[in-house]
C-alpha cells in the first residue's frame, strides 16, 4: 500500500470538508465510531498524527490513547484541530516513509476509513479511492495469521479481478467489491452483513474471523 499517498490524499479531502461543514454536521454522531461526533473523530485524526509524530507512538492506538486525543482537544474548535493535523503532518509522513514495518501503515487505514465513516454520517456518497490498496493490505495480513484449522477462503474482488487465498484449502469463495471488502475486514460491516455477502457455500464457521477490529453490533450502510 502506498501509505503516503493514500493519507495525504484523504487529509486533503477531509481538510477542505472541514471548511464547510455547519456547527449541526460538527455535532452529527457517527455510526461507526459510536462515541464521538463529527467534530472528535477529527480531534482523533489530529491527535494520532501528533502521537505517532512526535510521543514515539507506535501505531495502532489503543482505545485509552484514542480516548486521550479526543480528550486533550475537547476544548478546540474544528479549525485549530485541522491546524494542529496539518502541522503534524510531515513529521508522521516521515515516520510512515521511513518504517518499513507493516504497523505503519496503520495511519493511512485509519483516516481512509475515518473518510468514509464521516461520509456516511454526513448523508455523502462513499470514497472509494484506493479501496483495492485497502483491501489488498488488510487481506494479506489476514492470510498470514488464518488459523489452519478454520476452513479456507478464495476471497475475490469482484471489481477488480483481485484474488487472496486465507488457509490452504478453497473450500468457501468470497466475492465482493473491494470496497465493500475492505469495510467489512476493518470493522464496518456487521457479522449478519459478512455473512450475508456473496458466498459460495455456509460462511457461519470463518465470518467471524474475518474482521480484523471488532465488527459493530448494528448494520453499517457507509
Amino acid at each position: 500500500m502506498d501509505s503516503v499517498s493514500v493519507y495525504t490524499s484523504c487529509q486533503n479531502r477531509l481538510l477542505d470538508l472541514a471548511a464547510e461543514l455547519t456547527a449541526d454536521q460538527l455535532a452529527t454522531p457517527v455510526p461507526a465510531c459510536p462515541a464521538w461526533d463529527v467534530r472528535q473523530t477529527y480531534a482523533h485524526l489530529a491527535g494520532i498524527s501528533v502521537d505517532v509524530a512526535h510521543r514515539d507512538l507506535t501505531p495502532p492506538s489503543d482505545d485509552e490513547a484514542t480516548a486521550r486525543q479526543v480528550a486533550e482537544r475537547a476544548d478546540d474548535d474544528l479549525p485549530a484541530i485541522c491546524d494542529e493535523w496539518r502541522a503534524a503532518t510531515p513529521a508522521l509522513l516521515t515516520v510512515v516513509a521511513r518504517q518499513t514495518g507493516a504497523r505503519y501503515a496503520l495511519p493511512a487505514l485509519d483516516v481512509w476509513h475515518h473518510e468514509n465513516d464521516l461520509r456516511g454520517a454526513l448523508g455523502m456518497a462513499p470514497q472509494t479511492e484506493y479501496a483495492d490498496q485497502l483491501a489488498d493490505f488488510v487481506l494479506r495480513g489476514l492470510a498470514r495469521a488464518w488459523d489452519d484449522a478454520l476452513p479456507g477462503v478464495r476471497v475475490v474482488g469482484a471489481d477488480t479481478g483481485q484474488e487472496w487465498r486465507l488457509g490452504g484449502g478453497e473450500e468457501l469463495e468470497l466475492r465482493a467489491g473491494v470496497f465493500e471488502l475492505a469495510r467489512a475486514l476493518t470493522g464496518r460491516r456487521s457479522i449478519a452483513q459478512i455473512t450475508a455477502m456473496d458466498w459460495s457455500g455456509d460462511p457461519s464457521a470463518v465470518a467471524g474471523r474475518l474482521p480484523t477490529l471488532p465488527a459493530p453490533d448494528r448494520d453499517l450502510d457507509l
